[in-house]
């Protein structure tokens, strides 16, 4: 285990805890080139991540910012399609698997780029149940296929189209994250992936560092929320 790989768990859980998403999308490429994983690998390896990272974020994040009902709901939606996903992604070949992950990628980060970043305390709306189950059914489906969290298609999502605050979608994804990466983790140790144990031990490790690279950063993320929360009481009372 080198720097490179100390280096790649650390970020990629400080990048997840920060913000729920993204970090993990550094895995897949950085084990094809520094490892030489094939995509197939890359990706099992990757779901093993972010359940750590996940996890573990979600523990320091805590549950005050946490919505249960939204949780479930398009957790139980993504379940079934990350499995769908799986068993599709091991019957594709590389290239397609590729291409996919590269147009992913190129869509996180044009939505990211968009997210609006200013985090405030909004009034939750009703959402519509057959837009949590959509939401849900393609994120699942993409945690799957590709071996990403679905974090940078499902905070988007519940920013613009829920209508939730970052706070509230960042954690309530990890929950979903968590439960969708799990479900196609295991389908993929079940259709049996090519991963030595040597394989398998470097992952473990990778996945340590993640999750507490994510408890880091969750807790600053909550420290940084609390600032903000000061500031603007501050602002209140010398209005």
């Amino acid at each position: 285990m080198d720097l490179l790989g100390v280096g790649l768990g650390l970020t990629v859980g400080v990048i997840l805890g920060l913000i729920g998403a993204g970090g993990v999308m550094m895995t897949i490429p950085i084990l094809m080139v520094a490892v030489d994983f094939s995509i197939v690998q890359a990706a099992t390896g990757s779901l093993l991540v972010v359940v750590a990272a996940s996890l573990a974020g979600l523990t320091g994040r805590g549950t005050s910012q946490l919505r249960i009902r939204y949780a479930l709901i398009l957790g139980l939606a993504g379940a079934p399609f990350a499995s769908i996903g799986s068993f599709v992604a091991v019957r594709l070949s590389e290239v397609w698997l590729e291409l996919l992950l590269v147009g992913i990628m190129f869509y996180a980060a044009y939505s990211m780029w968009n997210r609006a970043t200013e985090d405030v305390d909004v009034a939750e709306p009703v959402v519509a149940i057959s837009i949590l189950l959509t939401i849900g059914a393609v994120v699942g489906f993409v945690t799957g296929l590709v071996g990403i969290s679905g974090g940078v298609v499902l905070i988007p999502a519940m920013v613009l189209r829920m209508g939730l605050s970052i706070s509230v979608a960042t954690t309530t994804s990890l929950l979903i994250m968590f439960s969708n990466s799990s479900i196609a983790l295991i389908w993929r140790v079940l259709e049996g992936v090519p991963m030595t144990s040597a394989d398998w031990n470097l992952v473990f490790i990778i996945s340590a560092l993640a999750a507490l690279g994510s408890f880091v950063g969750a807790k600053f993320a909550n420290k940084i929320k609390k600032k903000n929360i000061q500031m603007k009481q501050k602002d209140v009372k010398r209005l």
